[in-house]
């Protein structure tokens, strides 16, 4: 007799490899657009319409008569973390701030 163990474990034959099913194309439904999204896209379209209409005249108007209200427009359009600094040199430091110096100077001597 033939010691099995000695003849080592019994292997198994390979098996193909699973594959989920393919599924059947199905037309999935677009989602819904959000109630809040829709009404502001719709909100700034007429905005933008009303605008491309009347557009330059109106803010020309509200400068003259109400420059108040105008700045206030503006303002309200630029971003809340805009950078009012005036003096931006300050964060160069003096070997860059030489170095385009020299490249300035030379540029204006040709």
């Amino acid at each position: 007799m033939v010691d099995e163990a000695a003849a080592g474990p019994a292997r198994r034959t390979a098996r193909p490899a699973r594959r989920k099913p393919a599924r059947e194309a199905v037309a999935q439904k677009p989602r819904p657009k959000r109630t809040k999204k829709t009404l502001g896209d719709d909100f700034l379209a007429a905005v933008r319409a009303d605008f491309r209409a009347h557009g330059a005249g109106v803010i020309a108007e509200v400068r003259a008569d109400k420059p108040d209200q105008y700045l206030k427009i503006v303002l309200s359009v630029l971003p809340k973390d805009f950078d009012v600094s005036i003096n931006q040199l300050d964060a160069f430091s003096d070997i860059l701030f030489e170095v385009i110096v020299r490249k300035f100077r030379a540029a204006s001597e040709e």
